[in-house]
């Protein structure tokens, strides 16, 4: 192991709000996809096919917001093993990849470090931002990325506040997801039986949804676009990229 990538979990603890039976539900949600990506991390780099979609969606991010490889900071949430990151990574000055599941993060650091890149420019740390504020020692970010995960999420309202608050005045969160399918056929094949514990929204999600979590976050200018096009599990399928920005307090005169 990398010795940058020894980042263990350090989140506070979540105060519970809401009923105590939501919370609790949100917990053990958490901690099912916290198993299934420690166990299987070691091998979520030997799929071609998520390098591939990393690519394309990776390209729908750059062309959708203006990176700047001398300035701009990225915070790649739910970053998984860093794929998304590595092709962002040439076009921004900084990359904070934050994951709840430590071996996921073990594997990013470790992939880093193999590379030569300093860990100023690109690392990843274990933690869980919905449970409490300003928990990366007060950066605030460009750009907050998130790609492939909304639908592992009990509450995409709740994960779309976090990342907002990290945000710096005019930053943007861009959020790639599947799109939900014309028929609700299509949609239950999105995902085997298998992963319908960790997956929230199987069916993925219409415009509205989106939409509706970027404005309850505060987040104005919302853009909903088709990022690519792809197959799961044999099924034709579409991801958008929203986006949404943090607005510039007026100064008072």
């Amino acid at each position: 192991m990398a010795e940058h990538g020894n980042h263990a979990c350090h989140c506070p603890h979540s105060h519970p709000h809401g009923s105590p039976q939501v919370h609790e539900d949100q917990h053990s949600f958490k901690e099912l996809n916290k198993h299934y990506f420690d166990e299987h991390a070691h091998l979520y780099n030997d799929h071609p096919d998520a390098h591939e979609l990393a690519r394309r969606l990776g390209a729908a991010m750059i062309n959708a917001y203006p990176f700047e490889e001398d300035s701009t900071l990225v915070l790649d949430y739910a970053c998984g093993t860093g794929l998304i990151s590595k092709k962002l990574a040439v076009h921004a000055k900084c990359i904070v990849g934050v994951d709840i599941s430590q071996s996921m993060v073990d594997q990013y650091n470790q992939s880093v470090f193999n590379q030569g890149i300093p860990s100023e420019e690109m690392r990843a740390v274990c933690c869980d931002l919905t449970v409490a504020p300003n928990q990366l020692d007060g950066m605030k970010f460009d750009v907050v990325v998130c790609a492939s995960s909304y639908h592992h999420f009990l509450s995409i309202e709740d994960v779309t506040k976090a990342l907002a608050s990290y945000l710096k005045p005019g930053g943007s969160v861009l959020v790639a997801d599947l799109m939900k399918p014309s028929s609700a056929e299509s949609a239950h094949a999105l995902f085997p039986t298998g992963e319908h514990n960790i997956v929230a929204h199987n069916g993925g999600f219409e415009e509205a949804d989106i939409k509706a979590a970027f404005e309850g976050a505060g987040l104005i200018n919302f853009s909903f676009t088709t990022a690519c096009k792809a197959k799961k599990h044999g099924h034709p399928v579409q991801l958008f990229l929203a986006s949404g920005t943090k607005e510039v307090a007026e100064e008072a005169n």
